[in-house]
């Protein structure tokens, strides 16, 4: 057990000294997208954040995992149909989010042989969402969800250590309760609705600030001049 913690121990001690690891967070809003809301709706915009660890596996390809809690809200304000406005119902949930994700570069970023500092990239992964608030309308609905993360971004080298970035990704969910109005499951007011067609989307965008563990590798190694180290020892 001792040698395999040893070993696990030199090999991310080589990896990072390559730009292998990086950690940071922040901040971010999140929004949805169902049977009250058709498109993300900027009035219903709801605070986020996140935290993330990536592995640069080359300057192409990256794998990122990231823990994100978002907030989404939808409401009837704005129906596009009369039952929206018999309807009348409004949500506001909680998202905890575990999600892992591969990043690919459309550029080749931080190559010792280009001068890129920056690059737009696309990602697409697998996740889990907890959400939260919805049992308390719609009692048969499980918390915890399979989502599929997936969108764009861009990232920035400000310095060695440091990278800017900037993403907007969508959820993909299987379920069609996000927002407790499914196909008659429920009633509302004594009304039953919801379009069994669809399943509802919600969706993160934010900005972040990751440190690089960044080590400048030593390009001859240290040879001690024994003549001197002799002279030393006699004197």
């Amino acid at each position: 057990m001792r040698r395999t913690l040893f070993l696990l121990l030199v090999f991310i001690s080589n990896l990072s000294s390559a730009q292998f690891l990086e950690f940071g967070g922040g901040i971010g809003v999140g929004h949805y997208t169902g049977d009250l809301n058709g498109y993300p709706r900027m009035t219903k915009t709801q605070p986020g954040a996140t935290g993330i660890l990536r592995l640069n596996l080359s300057n192409i390809v990256s794998f990122k995992s990231a823990l994100t809690y978002a907030q989404i809200a939808g409401d009837d304000m704005a129906p596009a149909d009369v039952l929206g406005e018999r309807r009348n119902h409004s949500f506001k949930h909680s998202i905890w989010e575990l999600s892992s994700v591969f990043e690919y570069h459309f550029l080749n970023y931080r190559s010792d042989k280009t001068r890129n500092k920056w690059a737009p990239y696309a990602f697409l992964g697998l996740g889990f969402a907890n959400v939260r608030g919805v049992e308390d309308t719609y009692d048969e609905f499980k918390p915890l969800q399979f989502v599929i993360p997936m969108g764009a971004g861009v990232k920035y080298e400000l310095t060695k250590k440091l990278t800017l970035g900037a993403e907007a990704g969508a959820r993909k969910t299987f379920t069609d309760n996000l927002d407790a109005v499914s196909d008659g499951d429920i009633r509302i007011k004594n009304y039953q609705y919801g379009n069994p067609n669809d399943q509802d989307w919600y969706f993160y965008t934010g900005i972040n600030l990751t440190y690089v563990i960044y080590k400048i590798p030593c390009p001859f190694p240290y040879v001690p001049n024994r003549a001197i180290l002799n002279r030393i020892r006699a004197n």
